[in-house]
């Protein structure tokens, strides 16, 4: 009798090209998919990264106009505060500007009616009383509608852009200062852009002309990109409300060659700055990544077939006992045991499979908890450190701009004041060294008021309580304060009662409180308004009320105030002068005493603060 013979060679061709096909369709799809990202991720990194320089030039050349318009601004500002101020002394001031910012080269003074009464001049003579009318000028109709005006860039002789700045300071009458800018800084921040070898950037304005290139040639043809589709998506307007301009990332360049683009916005301006790549050189190294990864491909092909020849031969039946212990060990059944016996990898792959079921089902309980211990932690950390960030950020940007004002004004008028070239009157000397003197007392009040924030937050604060008479605070108080009220022409009135004692209280620190809670009284009631600080005997402490006649606060800000850099805007929308931290600080005072300092106020009808301390702290 014949014996059956088993096909064995059916199941081994099977497999072989099974296991061929398997790693070889892998490997392909592996590698195409890898050069579909890596060309997305190559792309998506390369525009991020001209994004982000044109976004940095961008705010280069935003902040070299903001910086003008503050200049000017505070000349104007200064120049309306000062009594008298006439054409001499704007003079004055604005050679002090020509100074400070070079890129001005011409300054006028037009009045309220439209006249030319100053005109002052790096390349010509200086022109005082000229009469010229400018009522019909847009510099100026422009300038009194939105207080700033920003002209069309021109060429001078040809070959340096400029650009006007006009700026409308005053109430119902306002005056327009204009400027004359020289924007060859903004040439030399578009010529500082390299990416690559070949790439560069460019500038132009709301109607898509060509303002600024590396290439000044292609600058003075003046020619309009508003046909190129990164400059007409760049500049069209957003549809709907809220939805960014549409970014075209791979286009054509003046010369037509496919280039890498991206751009950022000088919004004041109505300019856009664009950073472009050609794109042969933006992609370089991902083609030569594709020739490595193709030959990558046709190796790992060679040796899947080989591979698949050994493996087919031996991975058969352990194989599938393998996959079946491991469906039921990834479906839950840690305790099934895996028995292949092959004497080789496989059955020690098998009792590495038993060991680790083993090891999962005794760790798995404690793992859980693990897990959302760190997660837990992981969170609460994050939490303190978004706090951190954010108060670090509030602190710096408040406190930057608070000690910028004084510092600024004082080396402003010293620096005029030491001009042997300025003609500087006895009366304009007196009235400069007294701005520094208050500018330098302003100062010093924003140090001490930070300095004792950072002792109060770092518990190194102490109170050295001594007994003292309240009243002779309060006198003290209504003493100091008394001028700046009469100045406004407001009654400030105290009372006490006759029969409160001197009782324990560090006195150096109440009188703060009741400096910051006066002052701001006085500051926040118009003119005319009343002004008073009562202080009574309560049952085991003395309560202190500081009242006055001023517009009021709403009661969402009641709290709000007492946090430290967070102040209520004036009636008239604008951020009151200080950092925010006086009201802070005294309620830390009065807590320290063991009391409490609380607000009632309403829109309208005023504001009331409280506080109490304890006759035995």
């Amino acid at each position: 009798m014949t014996p059956i013979r088993t096909p064995r060679g059916r199941l081994f061709r099977k497999y072989v090209v099974l296991f061929a096909t398997l790693i070889s369709t892998a490997l392909l799809v592996s590698g195409l998919v890898d050069l579909y990202f890596a060309y997305q991720e190559n792309k998506t990194a390369l525009v991020a990264l001209e994004r982000e320089k044109a976004v940095a030039a961008a705010s280069r050349i935003e902040g070299f106009v903001k910086e003008i318009e503050r200049q000017i601004a505070w000349t104007a500002q200064f120049q309306l505060g000062t009594a008298g101020a006439g054409v001499g002394q704007r003079r004055f001031e604005y050679l002090w500007l020509l100074r400070q910012v070079p890129a001005i080269t011409d300054l006028t003074y037009v009045d309220a009616a439209g006249k030319e009464q100053l005109r002052v001049s790096r390349l010509a003579m200086d022109v005082i009383g000229s009469q010229a009318d400018f009522s019909n000028d847009p510099r100026f109709l422009a300038a009194k509608a939105r207080r700033v005006y920003y002209g069309p860039v021109y060429f001078r002789k040809g070959s340096e852009p400029y650009m006007t700045l006009a700026m409308a300071s005053g109430g119902q009458a306002p005056r327009v200062t204009v400027a004359e800018v020289n924007l060859k800084f903004i040439w030399d921040v578009v010529s500082q852009i390299r990416v690559g070898k070949q790439g560069h950037a460019y500038v132009v304005d709301g109607d898509g002309t060509l303002i600024a290139h590396p290439d000044i040639s292609v600058v003075l043809q003046k020619r309009s990109l508003a046909s190129l589709p990164q400059v007409r998506g760049a500049l069209e307007p957003t549809a709907p409300a809220g939805t960014p301009h549409d970014e075209v990332a791979i286009a054509r360049n003046l010369a037509e060659h496919p280039v890498l683009t991206a751009h950022a916005a000088i919004t004041p301006l109505r300019w856009v700055v664009f950073v472009e790549q050609p794109l042969e050189e933006a992609f370089q190294p991902l083609y030569g990544s594709i020739k490595r990864t193709a030959v990558l491909m046709i190796l790992g092909i060679a040796l899947s077939i080989v591979v698949s020849l050994v493996l087919a031969r031996r991975v058969v039946t352990p194989i599938r006992s393998l996959q079946a212990g491991a469906e039921r060990l990834g479906a839950g059944e840690l305790g099934h045991h895996i028995d292949v016996r092959t004497g080789d990898e496989l059955e020690a792959l098998a009792l590495q499979f038993n060991r680790m079921a083993e090891q999962l089902q005794e760790s798995y309980g404690s793992l859980e908890r693990k897990v959302k211990e760190a997660t837990q932690e992981l969170w609460e950390k994050t939490q303190q450190l978004e706090i951190a960030n954010r108060h670090k950020s509030a602190f710096l940007a408040n406190m930057s701009h608070e000690l910028r004002t004084p510092l600024n004004a004082i080396i402003g008028f010293s620096e005029v004041l030491l001009d042997p070239s300025l003609r500087v009157t006895d009366a304009e000397r007196t009235q400069f060294l007294t701005d520094i003197l208050h500018s330098g007392k302003h100062l010093l009040k924003l140090i001490n008021e930070v300095l004792d924030l950072a002792r109060v937050e770092a518990g190194r604060l102490e109170l050295h309580l001594e007994p003292a008479h309240l009243r002779e605070i309060i006198d003290a108080i209504h003493a100091t304060m008394r001028p700046l009220a009469a100045r406004k022409s407001i009654e400030l009135s105290t009372r006490v009662d006759g029969d409160m004692l001197p009782f324990p209280m560090d006195a150096g620190r109440v009188r703060q409180v009741l400096l910051n809670l006066v002052g701001n009284a006085v500051k926040f009631t118009p003119e005319g308004g009343r002004v008073w600080v009562h202080a009574e005997t309560q049952p085991g402490a003395a309560c202190v009320e500081v009242g006055d006649t001023g517009p009021g606060i709403p009661v969402e800000d009641h709290e709000r105030i007492f946090l430290e850099f967070q102040q209520v805007k004036t009636s008239t929308g604008a951020k009151p002068e200080g950092t925010g931290l006086g009201l802070g600080l005294a309620r830390n005072f009065v807590e320290m005493h063991g009391g409490k300092l609380w607000l009632e106020s309403e829109p309208g009808q005023g504001s009331r603060f409280y506080f109490t301390l304890p006759f035995t702290p």
